[in-house]
Formats: C-alpha cells, sequence, structure tokens
C-alpha cells in the first residue's frame, strides 16, 4: 500500500538563473509611442463616427419626408378625384350631363382606371349623344281574314350581354380597338340591344384610339378617319378637335412636296409651330418637314434668278438645322444677290502750279460821273472822310498788291468829284 504525501508547504520559488524566455513575464502595457497614437486615433475615430451618424440620419429623415410627401399627395389627390365622382354621380341623377362629362373627364386624365368611371363616362355620353331615333309605325289596313300566329323562337341574351361584358372590360382596361370590335358584332347580333349604353361606349372607344393613332403610332389617316366615325355618335372635344386639324395640315403639306414646294412651306410652317414633333408613317417630324421645304424652295428661287428671296428661305431652314450642304446653297445665294463691286482704277491727280507775271502800265482808270443823291441827313453820317490822292505817285513796291474783287462805290461829300491823277496800278497777268 502506497504512502501519500501531505506535504502542503508552497513549492519552491525558481532561481533566477533558472528563468528562460518562455517564463518571463509577458509586458502587456504598450509602449509611449502607440500609447500617444491611440490617444490621437480615438477622437478622430469618434468624429468620424458620429459624422457618419449624421449623414445617415439626414439621409434617413429625407428619403422618409419624400415618401411622406408622395403620400400625402397622393391621398389628397385620391381624396380630390372621389369628391369630383361623387359629385358627378349627383349631377348625373340631377340631370346635369355636362356637368357630369366634364367632371368625369377630370378624373379620366388624372387617373384613367379610376374604379368605376368608364361606366359613367358612356352612360353620361349616351344620354348626351343618344342617336336612335324612333321609327314611325304605320298602322296596317284591317283585314278582316282569320289571322295566322307564327311563334318565333325567344332569342338567347346570353351572348350578346357577354360581348357587352367583354367591350366594357376592354374600355377599362384601355384596349380602345377590342372594345371597338366588340361593340360592332354586338351591334351586328342584336342591333337594338341597350342601343344608347352601346352608342356611348363606341364614341368613347373611336374617340381615344383616334387620338392615340395621330399622337403615339402616327397613324394621321387612320386617327382622322376614327374620329370622323365618332362624330356621328356626338361632337367632338378639343383635344380631338385639334388633333385631326393638325393631322390633316400634315397631309395637306405632303401632298404637294417637292411639287410646289410654296405650299408646303405654308402647311407644315403651321403644324411645325403648333406640334413639331407630329410625325407621320415616314417618320419625318413636322419640324424636318418644314425644313425640307424651305429648301426646296430655296432652290426653286435660286432657279429663277431671284437670289435674295432665295437666301431668306436658305436663313431660315439653317435657323432650323445647319449642314455643309445648306451653307454652300447660302453662300452662293448670298453673292448672286449682293455681288461684289468693282473697283475703280486710281486716277493721278493733276497738279497745276500757277505763275505769276507784273505787268505795269500807266493807263488811268476810266472815270465815270455818277449823279448825285438826295441829300440827306449829314449827322448821322461818320466824320471821317476819304484822303483824295495825292499828285506824287507812289514808286511800285517789290511785294505786289492783288486787286480786290469787290468795288469800293464812291463816298457822297458836298463838294464836286475830283478827278484823280493816274497812279501807276500793277496789273496781273496770267
Amino acid at each position: 500500500m502506497k504512502s501519500i504525501n501531505l506535504n502542503l508547504s508552497p513549492p519552491a520559488q525558481p532561481s533566477p538563473g533558472d528563468i528562460t524566455a518562455d517564463t518571463q513575464p509577458v509586458n502587456l502595457k504598450p509602449s509611449p509611442p502607440r500609447r500617444r497614437l491611440v490617444r490621437l486615433l480615438l477622437p478622430l475615430a469618434a468624429v468620424i463616427f458620429i459624422s457618419l451618424a449624421a449623414v445617415g440620419g439626414a439621409f434617413a429623415g429625407y428619403h422618409s419626408a419624400v415618401q411622406t410627401q408622395e403620400q400625402l399627395r397622393s391621398q389628397q389627390l385620391q381624396a380630390s378625384l372621389k369628391e369630383q365622382f361623387d359629385l358627378g354621380i349627383g349631377d348625373l341623377t340631377a340631370g346635369r350631363y355636362e356637368n357630369a362629362r366634364q367632371r368625369f373627364e377630370y378624373i379620366f386624365n388624372q387617373d384613367p382606371s379610376y374604379p368605376g368611371l368608364t361606366e359613367q363616362i358612356a352612360a353620361v355620353l349616351t344620354i348626351l349623344y343618344a342617336t336612335a331615333t324612333p321609327v314611325p309605325v304605320t298602322p296596317s289596313p284591317t283585314i278582316t281574314t282569320t289571322p295566322t300566329v307564327t311563334l318565333t323562337p325567344t332569342k338567347d341574351p346570353r351572348p350578346v350581354q357577354d360581348r357587352f361584358d367583354q367591350a366594357f372590360e376592354s374600355l377599362n382596361s384601355g384596349d380602345w380597338s377590342a372594345a371597338v370590335d366588340t361593340l360592332l358584332n354586338l351591334r351586328n347580333e342584336d342591333e337594338a340591344f341597350k342601343i344608347t349604353r352601346v352608342d356611348g361606349m363606341l364614341y368613347l372607344a373611336l374617340r381615344q384610339r383616334g387620338v392615340d393613332k395621330i399622337y403615339k403610332h402616327s397613324d394621321l389617316e387612320g386617327g382622322i378617319y376614327d374620329l370622323s366615325l365618332a362624330e356621328n355618335f356626338g361632337p367632338l372635344d378639343v383635344e380631338a378637335v385639334v388633333a385631326r386639324n393638325m393631322a390633316r395640315l400634315y397631309l395637306y403639306g405632303s401632298s404637294f412636296w417637292g411639287a410646289i414646294p410654296e405650299q408646303a412651306v405654308y402647311y407644315f410652317g403651321q403644324v411645325a409651330a403648333a406640334m413639331p414633333y407630329l410625325r407621320d408613317g415616314s417618320g419625318w417630324t413636322a419640324t424636318e418637314r418644314y425644313r425640307g421645304a424651305l429648301i426646296q424652295y430655296g432652290d426653286a428661287l435660286a432657279q429663277k434668278g431671284d437670289w435674295c428671296s432665295a437666301v431668306e428661305q436658305y436663313r431660315l431652314a439653317a435657323a432650323i438645322r445647319g449642314d455643309a450642304q445648306l451653307s454652300s446653297k447660302l453662300n452662293e445665294a448670298s453673292q448672286g444677290c449682293e455681288p461684289p463691286t468693282s473697283t475703280p482704277a486710281e486716277v493721278p491727280l493733276l497738279t497745276m502750279t500757277p505763275s505769276l507775271t507784273l505787268v505795269w502800265t500807266n493807263t488811268p482808270p476810266a472815270v465815270t460821273a455818277t449823279p448825285s443823291p438826295p441829300p440827306t441827313d449829314t449827322s448821322a453820317l461818320p466824320t471821317d472822310t476819304p484822303i483824295p490822292p495825292t499828285d506824287t505817285p507812289v514808286p511800285p513796291t517789290d511785294t505786289p498788291v492783288p486787286p480786290t474783287d469787290t468795288a469800293v462805290p464812291p463816298t457822297d461829300t458836298s463838294a464836286p468829284p475830283v478827278e484823280p491823277t493816274a497812279p501807276l496800278t500793277p496789273q496781273i497777268a496770267q
């Protein structure tokens, strides 16, 4: 049996020489440089965290505000549409059919899929634009013979009602072609089935399909035809009339395209001003048609030699869109309209140097006796009197005195005129 050692004394401590690298204690305190780096990074990390939190909170708040605003706007729109719908039903019940039609059309422009809207529009249109007219029944003469009774089977209305419901669903979904086809088939099977309702639904479907053909599918002829059919069931609204008129103007301009360009410019100019992006089956917009017609008109004017009018057409086309070919035509027409003027040759200036020759003569000037005027008040006359010439001749000087153009009239004095001596007067010979 083994003995148990019950020595509870603490274990012996190892000597310093027995401590190795594995048994040395680990220093868990960071060095001083690392401690300073940690102190610097902690505030920076806190600032970054706070900034990110603020940005995230601001973005979340903005997104929440936008969603709240959209929800509020949607709720307000739905409340407004419901109010108009209820008022429209009230107008329809009270017999104010035109007011009801305007309210329902407003709701249709805002939300075409509003529940129950299509049925109410069809109902009010059938009342306003009913085409059914009663046929007078002429009484037949009384026949005394025994009448023959013919039994006719009762027609099953279920297929017709199914077609009516199908057309109604097509109107609600915006499938106008399907609605028109279904209603026409229904009319062929039973012409008297809900005639006013069917007419109103046909009007709505044909009107919508005609406008869509003109604006969305570039089928101008088809859109005009559908709107003309819809007009048989009731008057068209302003939007439909404008669409049909623009389509007609576009087709008028196309009929003159390349043949009579000035007429094409006239029609396409109106369409381009009102609906610049209206197209036909070729894909050309009204603006491009107008530009092409302007170039054709300018070419026709240039061939006739009317360059200035051609410049005007080319400039209008360049204002829409310019290119190299159009610029070349415009430059050529501009040169024809304002040709460069030729510079005259310089004429040399002729300089003339006058020469003067002095000729001295002793010819006395001729003196003419002038009658004395009547005596006047001498108090108003100047006191200075001219000095009469002396008998001593004045020798000529080197500087000639040019003659004056204005003759000095003789001065009136109380003494008789004195015979002047003949001084030496220089004469200038050319």
